[in-house]
């Protein structure tokens, strides 16, 4: 019961993982933009939601694509690879679980904004909110990946400002960090998104200005 009547041999063992890793890659599809993906301005409480987490000046500059997606009610943020569109996060606009939901599989940062300096923080609308003074890469987590770090190396300098809650984790993404590029840790009293803009500018260029 449960053979197989195949002897177990280093060619066979290695076989396994050779099959795995291949069908791996054939599942591997590009991400397609849902058809439920509608424009933000087709619902009145997802373009209220963009104002208030402050994403709208970059939705409007086009630094940011934001959409509304009508079947799961979520503000969505399209995570894009250059000009390529590789994946979505969504905001919940009912506080149904999960509250970010991943759309695709893809392990590309979201990020926002044209300067050579920038910010690594949590979120989508985090990094949206300061990309008029620095640019914007949300690791959409706290989690450091190998795909985050491709992308963060090519920036001159490198602030990490995760959620107070997250410090800890921010200093050893910091040390890591320190390998590729500057890094100096930004210590936050207060989420990014949540602050008013004049506010949000001075707390920027004085961390900047060191």
């Amino acid at each position: 019961k449960g053979g197989t009547g195949v002897s177990l041999n280093r060619d066979n063992a290695s076989n396994v993982f050779v099959k795995k890793e291949t069908k791996q890659e054939e599942t591997k599809v590009d991400f397609v933009i849902p058809d439920t993906f509608v424009s933000l301005s087709r619902n009145i409480h997802a373009e209220n939601y963009v104002k208030q987490v402050h994403s709208y000046d970059a939705y409007l500059s086009g630094l940011a694509d934001i959409r509304y997606d009508f079947q799961r009610d979520r503000v969505v943020y399209l995570v894009k690879d250059g000009d390529k569109v590789v994946d979505a996060t969504g905001r919940s606009l009912t506080n149904s679980k999960p509250k970010w939901l991943r759309y695709g599989n893809s392990r590309t940062p979201f990020t926002c904004g044209r300067f050579d300096r920038a910010w690594v923080v949590e979120d989508a609308p985090s990094c949206c909110s300061i990309s008029n003074c620095v640019s914007g890469v949300a690791l959409m987590g706290t989690s450091l990946l190998d795909s985050h770090i491709q992308v963060i190396q090519n920036y001159k300098k490198i602030f990490v400002a995760l959620d107070k809650d997250a410090t800890r984790k921010a200093v050893d993404i910091v040390r890591h960090l320190s390998n590729y590029v500057p890094t100096k840790l930004v210590v936050l009293k207060k989420d990014l998104k949540n602050m008013e803009k004049e506010e949000r500018d001075d707390f920027i260029n004085n961390y900047i200005s060191r």
